[in-house]
């Protein structure tokens, strides 16, 4: 009777235990159903692109006049890479990606703390409504005062007497990557600055009276408060100056007779289309197409990882391991001298 209730009590047990593991599990498949359209959405639309790109970018015509016999090679990435027209696409891309928005990020930054500062309430809230007023600002208007000032028109030159000096025109023009990069902060700068002004704006909201009661510096404030709010927005910034950067397209600002290929003037968005047919003088090449794009997203993504692990709280995370993994080591390597 005892060993017949003790396995009943068992089995009582097992039972609980499974039901208990059910209804943990339930929350988790809830969240796993809900998850599969996203998911969905990601492999359709992002994952399957990116491996399409990848497969036919690899597909090379031996022979331009008998596209049915082909090979699957690198030989498509030598030709775009020979090419001196992608070559001045990747500098273009990346002096507007690094200095474009570096540039915008620093600006931001410093006209961020000064509209913090302002003691006024009211204007501080005037000057950001007139900044966040931008967004709502259609971005083909934004185009056509840019170009007006620093393209066909040249008004930035003639203001400041410089006549001579252009980046569309005349004998003497400047590299076409300084133009894109001021377009880049020209476009970032509001988006940028309203965030680090709403950081600072929290950061005050938090600790003000900490800050009042404590007596800190400027650069006290920085470092030990406003720093680890700003990191916090750091990210978002980064990323979508990376969209802005990335999918610059030369002919929004450029005019017509404006010859990018001889000019030298594409960026990496605009040699990809060229050889999907589309955008200025487009050529159906879709094997150089598809080899320029993959080779794009790779390059660009490398630079968005490298950007990041700039960060100040990246930096201080891989100072922190590879301390920690010296010292670990030291300890072994004095323990076995000790031995």
């Amino acid at each position: 009777m005892e060993i017949e209730f003790m396995n009943k009590l068992s089995f009582l047990k097992s039972k609980d235990q499974i039901k208990l593991k059910l209804k943990n599990l339930f929350p988790i498949l809830k969240i796993a159903l809900l998850m599969l359209p996203l998911l969905f959405l990601i492999l359709l639309f992002t994952i399957i692109p990116i491996f399409h790109t990848f497969i036919k970018s690899l597909r090379f015509t031996p022979n331009e006049a008998n596209r049915t016999i082909y090979e699957y090679n690198f030989k498509n990435y030598n030709n775009i890479l020979s090419d001196p027209n992608f070559k001045h696409a990747i500098i273009n891309s990346t002096f507007v990606l690094l200095f474009g928005t570096g540039i915008s990020i620093i600006l931001a930054l410093f006209f961020s703390f000064i509209i913090n500062s302002l003691i006024s309430k009211s204007t501080k809230s005037i000057l950001l409504s007139v900044i966040y007023s931008q967004f709502f600002i259609s971005g083909f208007a934004i185009a056509i005062a840019f170009t007006n000032f620093f393209g066909s028109k040249n008004l930035f030159f003639y203001i400041l007497r410089l006549n001579q000096y252009s980046f569309t025109s005349g004998n003497k023009r400047l590299p076409i990557w300084i133009y894109y990069a001021i377009y880049q902060i020209w476009r970032s700068l509001p988006f940028n600055l309203i965030l680090f002004a709403a950081a600072l704006s929290r950061s005050d909201y938090k600790y003000k009276k900490l800050m009042l009661n404590d007596k800190l510096t400027l650069i006290q404030s920085f470092k030990y408060v406003y720093l680890n709010e700003l990191s916090k927005v750091l990210f978002s910034i980064l990323f979508t100056n990376f969209i802005f950067a990335s999918l610059l397209l030369p002919s929004s600002l450029l005019e017509d007779n404006f010859n990018v290929d001889l000019n030298y003037a594409h960026t990496l968005t605009s040699y990809t289309i060229k050889y999907l047919g589309w955008g200025a003088n487009g050529v159906l090449r879709f094997e150089k197409g598809y080899s320029a794009a993959f080779f794009s997203f790779s390059y660009l993504i490398l630079l968005l990882c490298l950007i990041l692990l700039l960060r100040p709280k990246t930096i201080k995370n891989i100072y922190k391991l590879v301390k920690k993994t010296i010292l670990k080591y030291r300890g072994k390597y004095d323990d076995k001298n000790s031995n």
